[in-house]
């Protein structure tokens, strides 16, 4: 894998370890986009998410949003296709391979497909720290280790051409909730940073899973482009319906029978 990217992260050194592969290009930009979804949630009911760009949430809506301050909560870092569970803590950032015991997590009364953000759940890490965690991904809580990036994206009913499906790596949280006096049904927003630099918000955890995970991730995308080339522009507008004679062109209509 060659990473083109302005930043370093803490895992590029492993490029020692796997060497370069030109052929496996991860442009490393970074860049935001927020969601709106109806529910509370990531629903396993279908959910249409409404992709908002940061110009329009901060110019149009985030005055509309009661903003999430819980200072221990969970956040959602997609890594290839894989899931890893970060929480936010007071004292740090933990990552799912940090819980003392792992099979506890999906213990207690947390509802599979309901609940709400002042929900929270003690965890137990290996330092022996414990933090009771504000819940912000809550139907994920029962299926905790269950999840890869198509699952999780399969409830937002979004096409499958969208960033979220096809970026490398993403860092997904829950911003906050929508005024009822803006928005008719209660509505969540969350943010999706694409490309995150972990090392500069203190993520760090096992290297060689992030590379092996990216290159993966890298090589089916290759995969596809080999077996489903892109279509050219011409072939896209013509199978729109268009006329690439007529339809772009400004002042110009076809000429129908009678036309001088």
């Amino acid at each position: 894998m060659k990473i083109i990217s302005k930043f370093k992260d803490f895992y590029d050194y492993k490029v020692t370890k796997y060497g370069v592969d030109e052929k496996l290009i991860y442009n490393r930009k970074t860049y935001c986009d927020y969601y709106k979804m109806q529910f509370q949630y990531f629903n396993p009911l279908e959910n249409n998410a409404e992709k908002i760009s940061v110009e329009d949430f901060n110019n149009n809506l985030k005055e509309h949003v009661k903003l999430f301050d819980k200072i221990n909560h969970n956040k959602i870092l997609i890594v290839g296709e894989k899931i890893v569970h970060l929480f936010f803590t007071e004292d740090g950032i933990y990552t799912q391979y940090d819980i003392k015991n792992p099979k506890s997590i999906s213990e207690g009364t947390i509802y599979k497909y309901w609940a709400y953000f002042s929900d929270t759940k003690e965890i137990t890490f290996n330092d022996g720290k414990k933090f009771d965690i504000h819940i912000a991904f809550a139907e994920l809580w029962n299926d905790f280790f269950a999840y890869d990036r198509k699952k999780l994206l399969s409830f937002l009913n979004i096409s499958k051409e969208e960033t979220l499906f096809n970026e490398p790596m993403i860092l997904i949280e829950y911003v906050g909730k929508i005024d009822r006096k803006f928005a008719r049904f209660d509505n969540s927003v969350y943010k999706a940073t694409l490309n995150p630099n972990l090392s500069q918000m203190g993520i760090y955890f096992d290297e060689d899973f992030i590379w092996q995970s990216l290159v993966e991730f890298l090589s089916n995308k290759r995969s596809e482009k080999e077996i489903s080339p892109e279509v050219s522009n011409e072939n896209k507008i013509l199978s729109k319906g268009f006329d690439l004679k007529t339809s772009f062109r400004p002042n110009m209509k076809k000429k129908h029978k009678g036309d001088i």
